[in-house]
């Protein structure tokens, strides 16, 4: 039995591992755990890792190896193709320049303090025609912390290091950034420069809908009910390196949204241009039943999404070129209006209302003092009368 209760109460778990490089079996304990379940999960891990080769025994790894390995072992368990890109660009610039050539077992608290210093002074990779990098924001040094915390989490419960050594380290703090809202009259000036283009209708919905671009990207015309006046979200196009998917939305459900009238209309637009194109494109027109395609009836990227907006953007003269921002305008435009947290968080997508209120807390702060003024106004007007 690998897996047995202590006389404390706790769980330990003893799985068999290659101690040597002679192949000779050993036996090796991956510590105590509180719960049955937790010891459980730790011995599912481990013995993954090592049906995949993953040597569990103590061993001069160096941090660059660990992360390599860490990224693999995410990899085959599932974790989205985007993420990984992300955590290998995190790893190849900021972990690695640093802290990559050090062994795991002789890493220690200070070298990842001085690692965070090094990255808010210089940031990674430094030009070779500089003296020294450029700073990282504190949001970017705190996401480098967090996959260097997750890696030695890993390494630790993998017998690869005795102990996480960014325990001992003071996470890097990073203020949330203020979600930036378009103006009224910016709006206007951007969907005047909507209009002249093909991108009238994504940004309609974009601002209507206060869906992510990869849910625009991935709505399918049955995903509409024009007559009911309701659009489903349920899937999200990924974009990585050379790869374009369909998956799950980012909270892992979908979600139906009314259609506000002006949204119908632009869907409708929307469909009479698709058939236009369809008829010039002749028999090469594509059948993805895409809602945003291109001439040739291919579903639009989350990538050419937000080149587009940033060009329109720019030529409306706008305050940002995020695309990204028409989503906290919708956000915004629904707090300003009284529209609860708990309903906001519907529409977003956000999987719980606390995503919200993190995200726009000084809108609610402000929606709930007009609130509680119109209130007050209202007892005065009965009191007085």
């Amino acid at each position: 039995m690998s897996v047995y209760k202590l006389p404390s109460g706790n769980w330990r778990v003893v799985i068999d591992v290659d101690r040597e490089t002679n192949g000779t079996r050993g036996r090796r304990s991956l510590g105590a755990f509180k719960t049955r379940k937790d010891a459980e999960r730790a011995e599912r891990e481990a013995l993954t890792a090592r049906d995949r080769g993953i040597d569990l025994a103590p061993m001069t790894v160096t941090v660059k190896q660990l992360a390599d390995r860490y990224l693999s072992d995410r990899e085959a368990l599932g974790r989205g193709e985007k993420t990984i890109e992300e955590y290998r660009r995190i790893v190849t610039l900021y972990i690695v320049p640093h802290l990559g050539e050090k062994i795991v077992a002789k890493l220690r608290p200070a070298h990842v303090s001085e690692w965070i210093a090094a990255l808010s002074k210089s940031g990674g990779i430094v030009p070779k025609d500089a003296t020294i990098g450029r700073p990282l924001s504190p949001k970017t040094v705190r996401h480098a912390f967090a996959l260097l915390n997750g890696t030695m989490r890993w390494a630790v419960r993998m017998q690869l290091a005795g102990r996480n050594v960014c325990e001992a380290v003071t996470a890097p703090t990073a203020s949330p950034s203020e979600a930036k809202a378009l103006t009224s009259d910016e709006v206007r000036r951007l969907l005047t420069v909507a209009r002249e283009g093909r991108w009238s209708s994504f940004t309609t919905l974009a601002l209507t809908l206060g869906a992510r671009r990869g849910e625009l990207c991935g709505l399918s015309w049955s995903d509409v009910d024009i007559e009911a006046g309701t659009v489903t979200i349920r899937r999200s196009l990924s974009q990585t390196k050379g790869r374009v998917v369909l998956k799950g939305t980012k909270s892992g459900k979908s979600r139906t949204l009314p259609l506000s009238r002006h949204a119908i209309d632009a869907l409708r637009h929307q469909r009479a241009a698709q058939a236009a194109d369809r008829l010039k494109a002749g028999g090469i027109y594509g059948e993805d039943a895409a809602v945003f395609a291109d001439e040739l009836g291919q579903r639009v990227t989350p990538k050419a999404a937000t080149a587009a907006f940033a060009r329109m953007a720019e030529k409306a003269k706008i305050s940002t070129t995020r695309l990204h921002d028409l989503r906290h305008t919708a956000a915004t435009t629904l707090l300003v209006n009284g529209v609860d947290v708990r309903t906001t968080a519907g529409v977003l997508g956000h999987s719980t209302p606390g995503v919200t209120l993190s995200t726009y807390a000084h809108l609610v702060a402000d929606a709930q003092r007009s609130a509680v003024d119109s209130l007050g106004d209202s007892i005065e007007r009965l009191s007085n009368g």
